[in-house]
């Protein structure tokens, strides 16, 4: 996927654009995610040269953003929507590696390719840097390379509670977890979450911990039997009981 095209060009689906944007920085000041992205601990002038340097990317759902094995020259934070990413196994078979939420990025590589493939859950909106830019731009404000480094770890803990979920036997305890981690995650990136958006489907939730999309739907039956969440729509969730939630989620 070529993301150096025209602005304007759409890339299966994707629309790329320079923000329309007043005055230098404008766009990056009233930034819906501004407080909690990666960007939120630069002052105002620094804000300003970043402005200059982002472009907005706009998904359909289930547009790509970039594939496992692209060239990673690109940095991404999401301000609106969801995302999907996913490694094709050996066997043809597709492991879904995380789910990111407004105000979580995407795309940073520790090599010269992307190690997944991202695609959108949802209508969604991405602010995009290039690698360069963003080098440039920490050489002179390092408190955002720290900023960084703390998001990459956040990254690092959901990806060891992934493999966590993994390595447990009970469906119920993987779902309760899942859950939970939406709920922090949501309320960390100020979304609704009573009732909680579910941007992902059942086969994705399946895919992600490691289950089958029948385990996964009778698994929500039985909490919202035990009256521990509620469905007030497929694709929402209400948690009527959080401490037996939580109690699940511990095992």
């Amino acid at each position: 996927m070529n993301l150096s095209r025209s602005q304007t060009e759409p890339v299966n689906g994707m629309v790329c654009r320079r923000s329309e944007a007043s005055t230098a920085g404008s766009f990056c000041q009233n930034c819906v995610v501004r407080t909690r992205a990666f960007c939120a601990v630069l002052d105002d002038d620094a804000l300003a040269r970043l402005d200059q340097s982002h472009t907005i990317v706009n998904l359909d759902s289930e547009d790509g953003l970039f594939m496992e094995g692209d060239d990673a020259t690109s940095f991404f934070t999401v301000l609106s929507g969801a995302l999907r990413l996913s490694k094709l196994l050996p066997d043809g078979r597709r492991q879904i590696t995380g789910f990111v939420l407004p105000g979580e990025f995407v795309g940073l590589s520790a090599g010269d390719t992307y190690v997944d493939n991202a695609e959108a859950l949802t209508e969604a909106s991405l602010c995009r840097f290039t690698v360069s830019d963003l080098k440039r731009i920490g050489q002179d404000n390092p408190e955002m390379d720290s900023q960084m480094l703390a998001m990459t770890n956040n990254t690092l803990t959901q990806a060891r509670d992934h493999m966590l979920l993994l390595g447990r036997m009970k469906a119920p305890e993987k779902i309760a977890s899942f859950l939970t981690s939406l709920l922090d995650r949501a309320s960390a990136a100020d979304q609704p979450t009573d009732p909680l958006a579910l941007p992902m489907s059942r086969a994705d939730i399946a895919d992600y911990l490691g289950l089958t999309i029948e385990t996964v739907s009778r698994t929500f039956t039985r909490l919202k039997a035990d009256k521990i969440i509620a469905l007030p729509e497929h694709n929402r969730v209400s948690v009527n009981n959080m401490e037996a939630l939580v109690q699940l989620a511990e095992g």
